[in-house]
């Protein structure tokens, strides 16, 4: 099982990684266990909490995002408890990414009008663009805490902003809603 430990700038950049504040928001999936009925379930808590293996201090970040989990959970009437039915446990990762795309450059020149039209060699220029960015990813497991077995995951992933870095709370709180809006359990 991964702990929930991850170092302060970690943390952050992982965040505004998993918030990222795109657009399009983060990409978000999910797996079941098929034979799960997460509705049969009551009380929920932490990995850290419950194994004993807290860290000496909680980032903002895991804070943050144990604070939207405990909400989605709440929200569909489960109980948070020291000695809980289902723990969850959530990991966050960031790293670099690169995306190369390469497009038809635009016509260049007093012969450019016609480029293309003679064949091989003639007018076949390509722009290549190079786009490094950060990328972050958050999964949270909910697993039987008597059977020891994972019942449901959440993933996300997004790019990471400055403007996640600058207020990385409700970015967290916005992605982990969408993964929860993927929970089978109660609603």
């Amino acid at each position: 099982m991964i702990s929930a430990r991850i170092p302060g700038c970690t943390s952050i950049l992982l965040l505004a990684t998993l918030l990222g504040a795109c657009a399009s928001g983060p990409a978000i999936r999910s797996h079941t266990d098929p034979g799960a009925n997460l509705n049969a379930y009551q009380t929920f808590g932490f990995f850290d909490e419950l194994t004993g293996q807290k860290p000496l201090y909680s980032s903002f970040v895991t804070q943050h995002v144990k604070d939207a989990i405990a909400n989605e959970m709440q929200s569909r009437g489960y109980r948070r408890e020291a000695n809980p039915e289902l723990m969850i446990n959530f990991h966050l990762v960031s790293q670099n990414q690169v995306s190369v795309t390469q497009t038809a450059a635009p016509p260049m020149g007093y012969y450019g009008y016609r480029r293309g039209y003679y064949g091989w060699g003639v007018g076949t220029m390509y722009e290549t663009n190079v786009d490094t960015y950060k990328e972050g990813t958050l999964n949270i497991d909910v697993v039987d805490v008597a059977a020891k077995k994972l019942l449901w995951e959440g993933i996300a992933v997004d790019r990471i902003t400055d403007k996640a870095l600058k207020n990385p709370k409700p970015v967290i709180e916005d992605a982990v809603k969408q993964m929860f809006e993927q929970f089978p359990g109660r609603r």
